[in-house]
Parts: structure tokens; C-alpha cells; sequence
């Protein structure tokens, strides 16, 4: 017999178990680079140099997973790996700002460095994790309601369409708990403006990759229907 998740048939789930390790492992790891700020120049677009979050670099591996589960298994499974994502990094970042709290060890050279760091980074993880959590279901919520106004055609336009319009609320959400009161009102909108051009940088170059992980789960580019109907056609 089968596992299942709510009573719903689980297809190819050695390959829904490696999705899910690597999405859960990607958000463990933003915790630790979220508080890291790189430059950004944007002087191309009148924008100048920006600061921006490097955790920001790892969308390119959330986004195209719950993409490639909403398009297989569809929005109820997408919406329980964001869940797992979410989970895992609030408990990491709790590990993070416990350990700030913690005693060094004897003659440890470097736990004021770290300090500095994480114990100002609660503002920067509490807003990456209110913005990942509503950005993921915005995206989930958006790629279900494009594949049944297309008929389940196009998955680039899903893929697209829904990471460019979650990304600009992920940018919004993020940058503005992050970072207002602390820079200029008129600076914020060019900085959320800027991580968003990025991001939607990083939209376009993932659309492969969705298609490469869709491929891989049901040995189609794209289906109409779900996991289930994919199993029934193709047989175990």
C-alpha cells in the first residue's frame, strides 16, 4: 500500500521525499544567510547600489520546487512543503538568536563578531519569514489559478507568471519590515524595486529548471491534471 498525505494517493513519493528534503534543507540554511547584505548596483537602471539579502539568492531553488509539486501534485501538497519550509526556518533561526544568548566557550576569540551579527538579525529574520510565508502561498494560490484559466497548458507562463507577482510581495513584505524607520522613506521604494528586478532575474533563468523537475517526477514537460492521473495513465 501506498503512503499517503490526507488520504490522497502519494505519486512517485521517493522523489516528493528528495523535493521535500531539499526545500526544507534550502530554508535552514537561509536563516545563516539572511543577516548577509551584498551590494547590489543597479546604476544601469538609475537605481545606484543597492544592499541586498544573499539568502534572496536561494528563491532560485524554493520557487521552482513548489512550482514543480503544485504542477504534479497540485496546490493542497505545494501548500503543506511550504509549511515544512516554514517551519524549518523558524526553528532555525531560533537556533540562531539562542545562540546568541548562549555563554562562549573559554578564550573563544570571536563570539562578539557573532554577536554583532545575529543578535541584529531578528528584525531581518522575522521579516524573511513573514515574507517567505506569504510570498510561497501567494505563489502556490497564483500557479493553480493560471493552470486552470489555461486548461493546463503553458507551464512557463504558470511558472512565470506566479513567481513575478509573489517575488514583488516577497520584496515588499521583506524590505519594508526589514528596513523601515531605519533607512529614508524615499529610499525604500528604490531598494524594494531593485531586489525585485533581481529576483525577477532569477524568475526567468528558473523556468528550465521547473520544466527539468516536471520532466523527472512523470516523464512529461508539462500535464493538464495532477499526480494521480498521471499514475493511473502510466501505471506503477
Amino acid at each position: 500500500m501506498k503512503p499517503t498525505i490526507d488520504d490522497e494517493p502519494l505519486f512517485a513519493p521517493e522523489k516528493f521525499a528528495i523535493l521535500a528534503a531539499t526545500y526544507a534543507g534550502a530554508w535552514g540554511i537561509v536563516a545563516g544567510l539572511t543577516p548577509k547584505l551584498v551590494p547590489l548596483d543597479l546604476s544601469l537602471v538609475g537605481l545606484g547600489v543597492l544592499a541586498f539579502s544573499f539568502g534572496s539568492f536561494l528563491h532560485a531553488v524554493t520557487f521552482p520546487i513548489t512550482d514543480a509539486v503544485a504542477e504534479v501534485w497540485g496546490p493542497k501538497r505545494a501548500r503543506f512543503l511550504v509549511y515544512i519550509g516554514v517551519t524549518v526556518y523558524a526553528f532555525a533561526s531560533l537556533l540562531y538568536l539562542a545562540a546568541v544568548i548562549a555563554p562562549p566557550a573559554p578564550d573563544w576569540p570571536h563570539n562578539e563578531a557573532y554577536r554583532a551579527i545575529f543578535s541584529q538579525a531578528g528584525r531581518l529574520l522575522i521579516a524573511s519569514l513573514t515574507a517567505t510565508f506569504f510570498a510561497q502561498l501567494l505563489d502556490v494560490y497564483i500557479f493553480e489559478k493560471i493552470k486552470t484559466a489555461t486548461g493546463g497548458k503553458w507551464l512557463w507562463l504558470r511558472n512565470n507568471g506566479s513567481t513575478a507577482i509573489s517575488q514583488l510581495a516577497d520584496a515588499s513584505i521583506f524590505y519594508t519590515i526589514a528596513f523601515y524607520g531605519i533607512i529614508p522613506n524615499t529610499v525604500l521604494p528604490a531598494l524594494i524595486l531593485g531586489a525585485y528586478l533581481v529576483k525577477v532575474l532569477l524568475t526567468l533563468l528558473d523556468t528550465p529548471m521547473v520544466y527539468l523537475l516536471v520532466r523527472w517526477l512523470t516523464g512529461k514537460w508539462e500535464i493538464k491534471g495532477d499526480g494521480v492521473e498521471v499514475e493511473a495513465k502510466t501505471g506503477p
